[in-house]
């Protein structure tokens, strides 16, 4: 039987806290990365990091405000490395990466002037996969990627709005996907 001054050893203020905030965070990390593995990794860095550095002998409503900027600062971190895109040279392109001197389509006789089998392959694909698809598409096609004229170009030598040239844009490259996917496949 305990005495009254040996008393149980409850919960420490950390785990306190852990256990009133832990879910109320998984939530807040979890809604703004979409993944419940990496809202798992999220929030277990953040009570790491509160392990490390959080005062426990402030406010309540002082240490859950201080858990939310550690959150959102991880979820800023996150994003941050999702979204962080190799730096390459150009040294590491391969050959049909180079960005295009001239605003015409290149031609047949264009196709001639390629250093390499690969481009000539390449450029075969391309003209059987335009061939395939309607005029508006190509021509969509060609504006954009070939003479690799702006949104508001195509939009201008077309004679259509912008809006919709972006949407003729997505349109031709799905129906040019789906067609190389039969082609293909």
């Amino acid at each position: 039987m305990a005495t009254s001054s040996e008393r149980p050893s409850g919960p420490g203020r950390f785990e306190e806290i852990y256990d009133a905030q832990v879910v109320a965070i998984y939530r807040f990390i979890y809604a703004r990365v979409g993944n419940a593995p990496d809202a798992e990794d999220l929030t277990a860095q953040v009570f790491m990091r509160a392990v490390e550095q959080l005062d426990t002998t402030r406010d309540m409503g002082q240490i859950i405000s201080w858990l939310y900027r550690v959150s959102q600062n991880a979820i800023a971190d996150y994003w941050r490395a999702f979204y962080r895109l190799p730096v390459i040279g150009t040294d590491q392109l391969g050959p049909g990466w180079e960005p295009s001197d001239t605003t015409e389509p290149a031609t047949a006789s264009g196709a001639d002037e390629l250093p390499t089998a690969g481009h000539e392959r390449a450029r075969r694909q391309v003209d059987s996969l335009l061939r395939r698809l309607p005029a508006n598409y190509r021509r969509v096609l060609e504006l954009r990627f070939l003479q690799r004229l702006s949104v508001a170009e195509t939009a201008d030598r077309m004679g259509i709005t912008r809006g919709n040239a972006k949407v003729l844009q997505y349109r031709a490259l799905r129906k040019s996907a789906l067609v190389a996917e039969v082609t293909d496949g």
